[in-house]
């Protein structure tokens, strides 16, 4: 069993962390008395969603890849890699468990698609191949 954290984009954070300050100052540019429980909460959300996007992680067990986040009540998912056709860089945007920009677009049989973004991604995709030496690595994503 082999654990890969997510790779963590400052871009990402910074936007994150830009639009819920916004939220913050925003009453104040207009003029509105804002009460203090409306900061609190933006915090905590801000500590929410950043602890989000850090704390994923991916773990690699025999033919499985468990996709989960530390401390989390949420249940991991799970997916066969041996229905795992390919593997391709994308930046796809998307809401995804990733805590980066640079991500991975796992394509698996029945056409579902996984955006991850594992910080060792050299390693990552050396333990894809030991599981299913079938899977398709895009030339991108190899070492020159």
């Amino acid at each position: 069993m082999k654990t890969y954290h997510t790779r963590v984009s400052i871009g990402l954070v910074t936007f994150v962390s830009a639009v819920i300050l916004a939220c913050a100052a925003l009453p104040n540019i207009m003029g509105d008395d804002v009460p203090i429980p409306y900061y609190i909460i933006l915090a905590l959300v801000l500590i929410f969603v950043l602890w989000a996007i850090c704390s994923f992680k991916y773990t690699i067990d025999g033919t499985n890849l468990i996709v989960s986040q530390s401390f989390s009540p949420f249940r991991p998912s799970v997916y066969d890699l041996t229905r795992l056709v390919s593997v391709a860089p994308s930046g796809n945007l998307i809401s995804a468990p990733a805590g980066s920009t640079k991500r991975l677009c796992l394509t698996f049989t029945d056409g579902d698609e996984l955006l991850i973004s594992p910080r060792q991604q050299e390693d990552f995709l050396t333990e894809l191949r030991k599981v299913n030496p079938k899977v398709k690595i895009d030339e991108a994503l190899l070492p020159a």
